[in-house]
């Protein structure tokens, strides 16, 4: 299961592709009721049983990968809060979507320069 949790740095950023799982097998769930009350059987048990193991398995997946500890970083661009899982070396912020590395202090530090010398001409 660790290597599946490299591709989620963030809190929000599990929450945000995850939910599609979730949000697919409760329509194929729909989809599977429908066709077991039209009285076609052989199609909606099926799909019912697949969409409730993808569920399960969903939820399981979840519940892990929520059980690691995480600390809140602010974005050295945008100075939004991220709940950023402990064992990440780097994250995209939530908020403005930029990388962000974290140094060895466990600060975080812009992956990119910050541009400064950007001015506004009226």
């Amino acid at each position: 299961m660790a290597p599946l949790k490299i591709e989620f740095s963030t809190v929000r950023d599990l929450e945000r592709k995850t939910h599609k799982i979730f949000m697919y097998a409760g329509f194929a769930l729909l989809v599977g009721l429908v066709f077991a009350v039209l009285g076609i059987s052989i199609i909606g048990a099926p799909v019912i049983i697949l969409s409730m193991l993808v569920l399960i398995g969903a939820m399981i997946y979840v519940s892990i990968l929520g059980k690691e500890p995480t600390r809140s970083l602010f974005c050295p661009y945008c100075a939004s809060k991220n709940e950023v899982y402990e064992s990440r070396k780097s994250f995209c912020c939530d908020i403005c979507r930029r990388p962000v590395v974290i140094d060895q202090n466990g600060e975080p530090m812009p992956a990119e320069p910050i541009d400064t010398t950007a001015r506004y001409n009226h």
